[in-house]
C-alpha cells in the first residue's frame, strides 16, 4: 500500500506544480522553520520555479540553464528570469568555464544550499503528513481508483 500512497502524493505534487498552488503552503512552512533572519527575508521573494531550480542544483554541482529547463520542464526564459532573481538574492552564482565561454553554469551559494535543504525538508514533511492522512482515510481499492483517476487527469487534462 505504501507504493500506492507514494504514487498518489507524486501525482498530487505534479498537479500542484502545474498550477503553482504549492507556493503559499511552501512559503508558510519555510517561514515557520527557517532560523536565519536574513534567509527568512528571502523566502517570500522566490517563485515555485526558483525553489525547484534550487532543488535541482542541490542534486548537481552545477548546471546550465538549458539543462535545468529540461529537467524541470520549464522554458529557458522562465529559468533565466528565476535564476536572475536567485542571483539577486545571492542564492545562486553564474559562472563561465575557461574552455567554454558560451555556456553559463549555475551553482548554489552556501545560502542557496540552506534554502534548498529547507525546501527539501518541507516537501518531506508535507508529503509525510499527506501520506499519513491518505493511508488512514482510504482502502487499497480506493487508492487504486485514485491513482487511475489522477493519472488520467495528469495525462489528459493538464
Amino acid at each position: 500500500m505504501n507504493n500506492k500512497i507514494n504514487q498518489i502524493t507524486i501525482l498530487i505534487s505534479q498537479i500542484q506544480n502545474a498550477h503553482n498552488s504549492e507556493l503559499t503552503v511552501a512559503q508558510e512552512w519555510m517561514l515557520e522553520h527557517v532560523k536565519d533572519p536574513e534567509l527568512k527575508k528571502k523566502v517570500p521573494k522566490l517563485s515555485v520555479v526558483a525553489y525547484h531550480i534550487l532543488d535541482t542544483l542541490s542534486q548537481h554541482q552545477e548546471l546550465t540553464g538549458i539543462k535545468i529547463a529540461q529537467e524541470l520542464g520549464v522554458t529557458r526564459g522562465g529559468i533565466t528570469r528565476a535564476a536572475r532573481k536567485l542571483q539577486d538574492e545571492k542564492l545562486v552564482v553564474a559562472v563561465r568555464h575557461e574552455d567554454n565561454k558560451k555556456n553559463i553554469y549555475y551553482q548554489l551559494t552556501p545560502e542557496g544550499q540552506k534554502i534548498a535543504g529547507l525546501h527539501a525538508e518541507m516537501h518531506q514533511e508535507l508529503y509525510r503528513q499527506l501520506q499519513e492522512k491518505i493511508s488512514t482515510d482510504f482502502t487499497s481499492d480506493e487508492l487504486d481508483s485514485i491513482i487511475r483517476f489522477l493519472s488520467y487527469i495528469k495525462d489528459h487534462v493538464m
